[in-house]
C-alpha cells in the first residue's frame, strides 16, 4: 500500500510539511529571498500553527508544525483574513485542513509572484502539492527536528549546523526572542527539563550525523 503523504490536517496534531521547486530549480538565491519567504510564512502560517523546527534548502524547505486548536481568539485573526476559505471555516462549510491548504496556496503564490517579478522569471515554482505528514510519537519528534536540522549536511553544503543560516538550529542556542517554540522542542528532548533538554539537543544532533541514511525513519 503506498504512503500518504497528504495527509489531513488536523488541530492539536504535529506534521511534517514541506515542498520544492519545479525542475529542481532554485527557490532562494540571496538572503532577501529566504528572509521574504519566512516573512510569509509567519504572515500566513504562524497564526495557525507552533513552528517547531524549519529549514530552507536552495530548491526546497522542510517545516515541523503543531495545528493550533481554533480557540475564540484564533476565530478572531481567521476573520481578518477576508477570504472565501476563513469565511467558509468560520461557517463550518469547511475543514481546518481545506483553510490550511488555501493558506499555504496563498504563502507559495504570493512568494512564486515576488521571485518571479525579482529575476523575470515565469510559470510555477513550487511543486503543485506540498507534502504533509503526520507525525504521532515523540522519538519520530526528536529525530525529524536533527534530519530537518541535518539538510545542510545530507546535501553536503556544509559539515556543520551552525554553519548554515537558513534553518532553526541556531534558535536553540539564542536569547533573541523567536518565532520558534523553543521551550517545548526543549521539554521534548529533555524529558520535561528544558535545561537537560538543550544537553541532549546537542547530542541527539551530533549522534544524528553518524547515522547511515538508510537508518534514517522519518515517516
Amino acid at each position: 500500500m503506498a504512503f500518504n503523504y497528504w495527509q489531513q490536517l488536523e488541530e492539536g496534531e504535529v506534521y511534517h510539511l514541506y515542498n520544492r521547486s519545479v525542475n529542481k530549480e532554485k527557490l532562494f538565491i540571496d538572503d532577501k529571498d529566504y528572509a521574504f519567504f519566512l516573512q510569509k510564512t509567519q504572515k500566513y502560517l504562524l497564526p495557525y500553527c507552533d513552528f517547531y523546527a524549519y529549514c530552507l534548502m536552495p530548491n526546497h524547505f522542510h517545516f515541523l508544525i503543531e495545528v493550533l486548536r481554533m480557540e475564540e481568539s484564533t476565530k478572531a485573526v481567521i476573520s481578518r483574513e477576508n477570504t472565501k476559505a476563513s469565511e467558509k471555516l468560520l461557517a463550518n462549510e469547511i475543514s481546518v485542513n481545506s483553510f490550511l491548504e488555501d493558506q499555504c496556496r496563498r504563502l507559495f503564490s504570493s512568494y512564486a509572484l515576488y521571485f518571479n517579478r525579482r529575476y523575470k522569471r515565469t510559470g510555477a515554482l513550487f511543486q503543485s502539492r506540498f507534502k504533509r505528514v503526520s507525525v504521532n510519537n515523540d522519538v519520530k519528534q526528536l529525530s525529524l527536528i536533527c534530519y530537518i536540522h541535518h539538510n545542510p549536511i545530507h546535501h553536503r553544503i556544509t559539515n556543520d549546523y551552525q554553519n548554515w543560516r537558513y534553518s532553526s538550529y541556531h534558535t536553540f542556542f539564542s536569547k533573541k526572542s523567536s518565532n520558534i517554540n523553543r521551550n517545548k522542542v526543549l521539554e521534548w528532548f529533555g524529558s520535561g527539563n528544558s535545561v537537560l533538554g538543550k544537553e541532549l539537543f546537542i547530542r541527539h544532533h551530533q549522534d544524528f550525523k553518524q547515522l547511515p541514511t538508510e537508518s534514517w525513519t522519518l515517516d
